[in-house]
């Protein structure tokens, strides 16, 4: 990393309001600061640290600041990268044009996001921030949103930092796509957090199954945040669907009651009768009393009609007259 305060330019972050949003992640995480990578935010870093691997490569993580009940968040979303950085074993150093040509890639390419951190790698050996890493934490992204990220491309391992009230403090964990993904934390930071150094190197096991057992505990209640909010959607859509089907139906009964307010009502039993009026057509509705047909005019489905006609009349006749029952 630099060594010298003035070989670093750094563009004072801008003081916007979070975004409200939802952190894709479970709820109630306790960390000093919540952050979530997209996709391919967090491949660009991997890739770009396994393209040198006996150097170090660093950039800038680029984002947004959101909030939900549980507080802030960062949404990493791009990794723009110090392309004009001076490389070496053990560190690497951002100067003045390497941040000229971040600023430059932010401005064209990322016009809506911010710089929420930055990254460098550790190549082979380990992911602790040297005391020049610390430096460039706290004297350039001191923000309460702004990480340091450390990865190391042969061993796999990556450990982040943030800025806090207590001052700076290791992430233990953060979620790519909605996955969680576990940082290193140096043992002399459990040590720390435990008061006894050999009892944390002695319960290593123990707190290697714990960590499984967070990390199980975190999949399963963001699972269940899923399934809720699917369960949210489906409702929701199911009460659009009815309400259109309801809108749909009282305006159909508005316009028919409109384009048909000159139609009579029409009875089950009434005929419609063509006739000819000054030679056009029209229709004369009929209320049908009773049928006289000489039998050489009806055809098969006049005779079924008359007869099911007839059936429906005695039927009715039969529901119409009193019930006597016989003395006892």
């Amino acid at each position: 990393m630099p060594k010298d305060k003035e070989e670093v330019s750094v563009r004072e972050v801008e003081k916007k309001v979070p975004s409200w949003g939802k952190f894709p992640g479970p709820r109630g995480v306790d960390v000093p600061l919540r952050a979530a990578f997209s996709k391919d935010a967090y491949a660009a870093v991997a890739a770009h640290a396994k393209e040198s691997l006996d150097k170090e490569i660093c950039g800038v993580l680029a984002g947004k600041v959101c909030e939900d009940e549980d507080g802030a968040f960062i949404l990493v979303e791009a990794a723009i990268r110090g392309t004009a950085a001076k490389q070496a074993n053990t560190h690497v150093t951002f100067t003045q044009e390497t941040w000229n040509t971040i600023h430059k890639t932010l401005e064209k390419d990322y016009p809506k996001l911010s710089i929420v951190g930055w990254y460098h790698s550790h190549p082979g050996f380990g992911v602790e921030f040297s005391d020049m890493d610390l430096f460039i934490q706290k004297n350039f992204f001191r923000s309460p949103t702004q990480i340091g990220m450390v990865t190391d491309p042969l061993g796999g391992d990556v450990a982040m930092i943030v800025e806090t009230p207590k001052g700076i403090e290791y992430i233990p964990k953060f979620w790519v796509d909605g996955r969680e993904h576990r940082c290193k934390v140096p043992a002399r930071e459990t040590a720390a957090a435990s008061g006894d150094g050999a009892g944390a190197v002695a319960s290593g096991s123990l707190e290697k199954r714990i960590d499984a057992l967070e990390t199980r505990i975190g999949q399963l209640i963001q699972a269940s945040d899923d399934l809720r909010a699917w369960f949210y959607r489906i409702i929701l859509t199911v009460a659009m669907v009815i309400a259109a089907m309801v809108v749909l139906w009282i305006g159909w009964a508005i316009v028919s009651s409109w384009l048909y307010r000159d139609r009579p009502p029409l009875d089950a039993g009434t005929l419609k009768v063509p006739v000819q009026i000054n030679g056009k057509m029209a229709l004369l509705h009929i209320d049908v009393k009773g049928w006289e047909i000489p039998p050489e005019l009806l055809d098969d489905w006049f005779k079924a009609e008359l007869t099911r006609r007839a059936a429906e009349l005695e039927k009715q006749k039969a529901a119409t007259q009193p019930t006597t029952q016989p003395a006892k």
